[in-house]
């Protein structure tokens, strides 16, 4: 399979177009997330090239809304053409409302009244649902082990996702879990991991927005995308979980803009280079495929530049 991250749109660095992640080959397309409607035109003239495709894979990582925004219209339009088999694959917190109601631990609460909460915090999610049903498109939960053409659900376990829905839900307690790098807002803790492998025997994870303290096995894989649009603090605690962080390849899908509440991998690439990894490949400077494409407009990879530390020296190697 190919990898395509989507990027931001003549050259608008301000608004917030989300993340937009393509994973294809002849046969068959899995789109992860799709934050904006520009995504999702992109994604419609993507397929338009590439006739072979009928088979769609719609992944919703979780509930923010630069993670869906563009979801719905790119349900709307595969309803249109009916040469696509669709399935969408996200949470269903509504099957697990048992375990979710021990988890609170509130009396005042019921199943019927958790139904309700649950509808509401995970507003967008439960409108893909619907939206889904209403073409009568499938929906599958996105559970550990899953296989999504060719690539594999890693994660999050459910009891890490349930706990994310009573955090999210019960007013008493914070509204953030891990502790320092690996912090994270509940809603964005439990993101869909997806584990692909692709054409040039790269083994990739994408994880959305997830927090560290649920990712595992990273040493596992070539290419790691780096959380929640680059943040620093997340980038930090994925390097702090690996053997060796310099032996691994990036790459980051900030399309957050520059408002206050942007991804900001701008301070993670500095950070990058003041500590001599690689540099991230960042849908920043453009659309990014993987493995590149060369002369058709998207990024070229380099060599690998490594970074060894020693001592007090840095020393910058290829290989």
């Amino acid at each position: 399979m190919k990898l395509r991250a989507l990027s931001h749109y003549d050259g608008d660095t301000d608004t917030r177009f989300g993340d937009c992640i393509l994973l294809y080959d002849v046969l068959a397309l899995i789109v992860y997330d799709c934050g904006h409607v520009r995504h999702s035109e992109a994604v419609e003239s993507f397929l338009s090239e590439k006739t072979s495709i009928t088979q769609v894979h719609v992944v919703v990582s979780h509930n923010d809304s630069d993670h869906t925004n563009g979801v719905i219209r790119l349900l709307d339009w595969f309803a249109a053409h009916s040469k696509y088999t669709v399935k969408v694959y996200t949470h269903q917190y509504l099957k697990h409302v048992d375990t979710i109601l021990s988890k609170i631990k509130d009396a005042r609460r019921n199943r019927e009244s958790l139904k309700e909460s649950l509808l509401a915090e995970f507003d967008n999610i439960a409108r893909i649902i619907e939206a889904a049903q209403k073409h009568r498109f499938p929906v599958f939960e996105a559970l550990p082990g899953t296989n999504i053409g060719g690539c594999t659900i890693v994660g999050p376990m459910i009891d890490k996702f349930t706990d994310v829905a009573a955090r999210a839900i019960d007013s008493r307690l914070s509204n953030s879990i891990g502790e320092g790098h690996a912090e994270e807002t509940v809603m964005n803790a439990a993101s869909v991991q997806l584990e692909c492998i692709l054409d040039n025997a790269d083994t990739v994870l994408l994880c959305g927005d997830a927090s560290p303290d649920y990712l595992f096995n990273l040493d596992n894989y070539n290419v790691i995308q780096l959380p929640h649009h680059g943040q620093l603090s997340d980038a930090k605690a994925i390097f702090q979980k690996l053997k060796d962080a310099y032996r691994k390849d990036y790459f980051v899908s900030d399309n957050t803009g520059s408002g206050t509440t942007s991804g900001g991998s701008a301070d993670l690439v500095q950070y990058m280079k003041d500590e001599c990894y690689a540099p991230a490949k960042n849908t920043k400077t453009g659309t990014l495929d993987i493995p590149a494409l060369g002369l058709l407009g998207s990024i070229v990879i380099p060599a690998k530049l490594k970074g060894v530390k020693l001592g007090d020296m840095d020393f910058r190697l290829w290989e």
